[in-house]
């Protein structure tokens, strides 16, 4: 993420997922964004992302931690990528 002196922009509190889109109709960008934090079956904790144009196939990436404090940690920082990206929250649980 580029240094900044700004400081972050405001999450709301999620706790499993957070879905993010980016509309410029003027330069035909729909793109969607998701991040999911959840724990396998052998007790590793998984974050998950997913992107793509809004209603079309996506791609995905996993990343596995032995703590919930580091996914959350990735998470928290993926998620506020997308925010200085210009995406906007349209949904999270």
């Amino acid at each position: 993420m580029p240094a900044t002196d700004q400081p972050p922009l405001p999450l709301p509190e999620w706790s499993q997922w957070i879905r993010f889109e980016q509309v410029a109709a003027d330069k035909n960008r729909f793109r969607e964004y998701g991040i999911a934090l959840s724990q396998n079956l052998l007790g590793e904790w998984v974050v998950s992302c997913s992107w793509g144009q809004i209603g079309g196939p996506k791609q995905m990436k996993e990343w596995y931690f032995s703590s919930k404090s580091e996914a959350l940690v990735m998470a928290e920082r993926m998620a506020h990528r997308r925010l200085v990206r210009s995406y906007q929250v349209s949904a999270f649980e």
